[in-house]
């Protein structure tokens, strides 16, 4: 039985706020389940003190504008388990935000993982690096240590690493690596094209529970398209209260709701835009929501809209299609690729509030039985892609690298 060493910076602990994301975990646990002996070493970053006072003094307002909790208080190193999975923290020090670890401190990191595996027995026969940083800098000692396959999965289009490395170093370093795993297709094609990278490579899509799926969508009747609805972090980039203006341009006799589920900088400007349009009254802001209130409202409302920039993955995206709404992603962001034009969801230019509304209008006039097809053919999709089936892919292009 093959065993798995994964390298991460971020990884959830009851000391660290619960929004984090856990997207490694989902994959490692899936692992440890099929019977894989899994170890994770979590390499969360520590800043000097004078960094992180500040931060603890701004982290309200950090956490209104970014839509999430900011770590204000340094890591302690810890060893535990969760969901059977085993976990050693290893905290980094370093002075800049975004920048590369001294050497002293990939050296440190590299014996203290060294000497934890050989302390538990563990000698891994693949090594898995998320994220560049610290990962790719510390994938060739491990690798020469064990004499282990690695994999990098690559979370952006390929800029993290000249963000560590000149452009000859990064491909050097990408040469070291047995195989590279992309969250999306858009990081595929940027990274190949910025690093000319033409070697083994697999989608590494996140999945969901596959309690979420609904087996039939005979209850989704679309005579009516006036519900729509948003679910994230409310912030700038994936521009939330543009929805306003282009649902109220789109639906005429203004017989509609939006509904936002999630927090952040952005819910003045959304009060004040349903304000402008005199909309208030339709728009409902639930504030975040536990993930079982998130399915139900989903299944409650026709669209989900969120058409954002940087946007990895989006797992938001999955759960919609999962419940049979119809989805409108961003094109050329990270759901382009799984949602198809047409055929099981919509895309949109990111933060292009016209093309927005002109979309809704064809959707609105789309025939209940089209858009109840896209809908099956949305469910479908997301049942391809449940946190087992997902973790599986993923195995098997470790074990074939």
């Amino acid at each position: 039985m093959k065993k798995i060493l994964v390298l991460t910076p971020t990884y959830p602990a009851d000391d660290f706020p619960k929004e984090l994301t856990p997207v490694v975990h989902y994959f490692t646990r899936e692992w440890v389940k099929l019977g894989y002996e899994v170890v994770v070493v979590n390499f969360p970053v520590n800043f000097p003190k004078w960094i992180t006072r500040i931060a603890s003094l701004i982290e309200p307002t950090l956490t209104a504008f970014f839509g999430f909790s900011i770590r204000a208080v340094n890591a302690k190193p810890l060893e535990y388990t969760i969901d059977n999975v085993r976990v050693k923290r290893i905290p980094m020090k370093k002075l800049i935000p975004h920048s590369r670890y001294s050497n002293k401190e990939k050296r440190n990191a590299v014996s203290k993982t060294i000497a934890y595996c050989k302390e538990i027995g563990f000698c891994p026969d693949i090594i898995v690096s998320h994220w560049a940083n610290p990962g790719m800098d510390l994938m060739p000692e491990l690798k020469k240590e064990f004499s282990a396959k690695t994999c990098f999965v690559e979370h952006s289009p390929g800029t993290d690493l000249l963000n560590m490395f000149s452009k000859e170093q990064a491909v050097e370093a990408i040469k070291n690596v047995d195989i590279i795993g992309f969250r999306s297709d858009y990081i595929k094609r940027k990274f190949c094209e910025l690093h000319s990278y033409d070697g083994k490579s697999f989608m590494c899509y996140s999945g969901i529970p596959e309690a979420f799926i609904e087996q039939e969508c005979t209850e989704r009747t679309f005579d009516n398209v006036n519900s729509f609805i948003y679910v994230g972090h409310l912030i700038k980039r994936k521009y939330p209260s543009l929805i306003i203006p282009a649902v109220c341009n789109a639906v005429n006799d203004r017989d509609f709701t939006i509904s936002y589920l999630g927090r952040g900088g952005e819910e003045k400007s959304i009060s004040k835009t349903a304000e402008k349009y005199k909309v208030t009254e339709k728009v409902n802001l639930y504030g975040r929501q536990e993930r079982s209130r998130v399915v139900e409202l989903l299944k409650q409302h026709d669209v989900f809209i969120m058409i954002s920039k940087n946007e990895t993955f989006g797992l938001v995206y999955l759960e919609a299609m999962a419940v049979g709404c119809i989805t409108i992603a961003s094109k050329r962001e990270g759901f382009d690729g799984i949602i198809k034009h047409g055929y099981n969801g919509f895309l949109c230019e990111a933060g292009n509030k016209e093309e927005l509304e002109k979309l809704i209008k064809e959707i609105r006039c789309m025939s209940p039985e089209y858009l109840q097809e896209i809908s099956k053919n949305a469910i479908a999709t997301a049942k391809e892609l449940t946190d087992k089936k997902v973790a599986r892919t993923y195995l098997e292009a470790l074990l074939n690298s």
